[in-house]
């Protein structure tokens, strides 16, 4: 078998620096687009949005037909008083305003006002509780 020589011919070292010389080129060009990429994702996400600030509306919870484990969603009810507001409910009927909740045993005017933003009172009775 033979050995390869090294290179003679001056142009095939040439060749061979400037593949390199792309290889390189190619990488830092790449390194280029992708910061560009993330700096740009971040000045976007950064600036505010034109026009008036948006509310969101919190999500309510609807204390004739919610299930224990939707009420326990609510600040400051844990199983136990969930359970006490759908007893209440199936034993006294619907509440019909949400300061009604005073009358579940466990409910206070600190819980009733912890509560109050996050619940409402519509019509539908469950039929079965879960």
């Amino acid at each position: 078998m033979r050995k390869k020589s090294p290179p003679t011919d001056r142009r095939q070292g040439e060749n061979e620096m400037d593949s390199s010389r792309r290889l390189a080129g190619t990488f830092v060009l790449a390194t280029a687009c992708i910061v560009a990429a993330v700096w740009a994702s971040i000045s976007v996400a950064s600036r505010p949005l034109p026009g008036p600030p948006v509310t969101l509306t919190p999500h309510t919870i609807d204390l004739n037909a919610a299930s224990r484990a939707e009420l326990e969603l609510l600040p400051g009810v844990g199983p136990a008083l969930a359970a006490e507001i759908v007893a209440d409910r199936v034993k006294r009927g619907a509440f019909t305003r949400v300061s009604d909740l005073d009358r579940v045993r466990g409910i206070g005017p600190a819980t009733l006002e912890e509560i109050a933003p996050h619940v409402r009172c519509g019509l539908a009775v469950r039929s079965s509780e879960k």
